[in-house]
């Protein structure tokens, strides 16, 4: 009788486990969703603007100034970019992506759990940005591009703080992740990312934030949000 009780826990348990797992993947496969959405509609936005600007410059081949619409993905965040696109491997083939790091149910598990985590907890602080750049243009004494170029600096500084941030506390992630990996699949892992990290590098990939990379895209930025 006590051997059927404690089996019936055993079994209770594993239950609720395995419904509390379901649940975090459903949720999180709706955040991907969603993020996928926005950056589909980012891209679709991006494609008409180029679109329009060819048109333009068609029937005004004059010369004109280079302006850059996006920017590409920074050194700090790739390894963010590549553990979200783990994440969505998890949720998407997670038999497959169990075989490609060697690992097992447990150990999908906890890195589904940190790397979720993570994504959670981390905030670009675009508002900061934003303030500091308006700060340094209310109180700039400045003119003309000199007064752009200076808010255009105090933005990209106060970005690269939080670059920093995001760098040093995904090393973290990775070393929470490595933690309760064997030595075959951590080799395995560290292969994974490595050859993600070089794909995120070369893919294209975009950073989100203003666009503040020369006096042109700093200035319209300076106008919408200072102004």
């Amino acid at each position: 009788m006590k051997q059927q009780a404690a089996w019936n826990l055993n079994y209770a348990m594993s239950i609720s486990r395995l419904l509390a797992v379901r649940s975090a993947l459903f949720f999180a496969a709706f955040c991907i969703a969603q993020s996928n959405a926005a950056e589909a509609e980012l891209l679709t936005t991006t494609a008409v603007i180029d679109k329009n600007k060819a048109v333009d410059n068609a029937g005004n081949p004059q010369a004109q100034e280079l302006t850059v619409l996006t920017d590409t993905i920074s050194a700090e965040e790739i390894d963010r970019a590549v553990l979200n696109r783990l994440l969505q491997e998890i949720v998407n083939s997670p038999d497959i992506t169990k075989s490609r790091l060697g690992i097992n149910d447990q150990q999908l598990q906890e890195i589904f759990i940190t790397v979720s985590n993570a994504r959670g907890f981390i905030n670009d602080s675009e508002m900061a940005n934003v303030r500091a750049m308006c700060k340094a243009w209310d109180a700039s004494i400045l003119s003309g591009e000199a007064r752009v170029s200076e808010a255009m600096t105090a933005y990209k500084t106060r970005e690269q703080f939080t670059k920093d941030f995001i760098s040093k506390y995904y090393g973290i992630v990775l070393f929470n992740i490595e933690s309760v990996l064997d030595e075959a699949a951590r080799l395995s892992f560290t292969n994974y990312m490595n050859d993600r990290r070089s794909r995120m590098a070369n893919s294209g990939a975009t950073t989100w934030g203003s666009l503040v990379h020369n006096i042109s895209a700093g200035l319209d930025t300076i106008e919408f949000h200072c102004r």
